[in-house]
């Protein structure tokens, strides 16, 4: 009896839903690449960074992508562990892959983040990182969050600018006013001032006979003649306007579908 009943609780085990990461940690060293000294003082810069920008931050270090490759596990990592800040999961997530013994990097941007973060921005940040790699691990990380903050200060970024995000997390372009309605209102305004003034003015009326126009006493008349004797052309060349503008495709930000279904930016190389 005890062996069935132990065999029940054993099956079931195996059907109860694995508990989630504790999302309060944000420095998850899988590949063991810090010091326990070092992680806390980067969790506490993340704690600060997410206080400070109301969006989340997460750092994660890996010996094994699970197959998935260096982008899809970082956004897997993020979103199957409930990650982000808000209904739009705002945040952002920089992931060190060293399935293959390289350091593979990858920054993940969700929600909100996305705006911010476009892939200029982004591929400054990993240049950042770059820069100080020979420094260590740590050091790398310290500048992805001091990085990562610059640019959250300054906002969303330019070419993001007639962008969005909905309801659910997808980037999306601003609705604008119709352009019909806006030509109706740009011609019915002034319009209606000018019907407006007319209608106060009691001295308009209609007028009857060519004299009204006139003062008799006030016209005289003399002769003038005109001579047509050459004429004269002058050319001025204008150069023409050959440089164009415009945002890159879809705003500034390239975008991805992860598994979950959530949108994402993000960019990474190897270092």
């Amino acid at each position: 009896m005890k062996k069935i009943l132990f065999s029940i609780l054993f099956f079931f085990m195996f059907l109860l839903p694995v508990s989630a990461l504790d999302t309060s940690l944000k420095v998850y060293d899988d590949a063991d690449l810090l010091t326990d000294a070092e992680e806390e003082t980067l969790r506490q810069l993340a704690i600060q960074f997410v206080e400070n920008h109301d969006m989340d931050l997460v750092i994660v270090t890996t010996l094994y992508n699970d197959g998935k490759g260096t982008e899809a596990y970082a956004q897997d990592f993020y979103d199957y562990n409930g990650f982000g800040i808000g209904e739009t999961h705002d945040g952002i997530l920089f992931l060190i892959d060293r399935t293959y013994g390289y350091n593979d990097t990858y920054m993940v941007t969700t929600g909100h983040a996305i705006l911010v973060y476009d892939d200029t921005r982004i591929n400054s940040i990993l240049d950042d990182i770059y820069y100080v790699k020979d420094n260590g691990y740590y050091d790398m990380f310290e500048t992805f969050i001091t990085s990562s903050d610059k640019w959250a200060e300054k906002g969303v970024a330019p070419s993001n600018e007639d962008y969005e995000i909905d309801k659910n997390g997808n980037f999306v372009r601003k609705r604008k006013f119709p352009l019909g309605m806006t030509i109706a209102i740009s011609l019915l305004v002034p319009t209606g001032v000018v019907i407006f003034f007319i209608l106060r003015n009691k001295m308009v009326r209609k007028a009857t006979r060519a004299a009204e126009y006139l003062d008799s006493n006030s016209i005289s008349f003399s002769r003038k003649e005109d001579r047509f004797i050459t004429t004269h052309t002058t050319r001025t060349y204008s150069p023409r306007n050959t440089g164009s503008s415009g945002s890159v495709g879809g705003g500034g930000s390239s975008i991805s579908r992860g598994s979950s279904g959530r949108s994402h930016g993000g960019g990474g190389r190897r270092m």
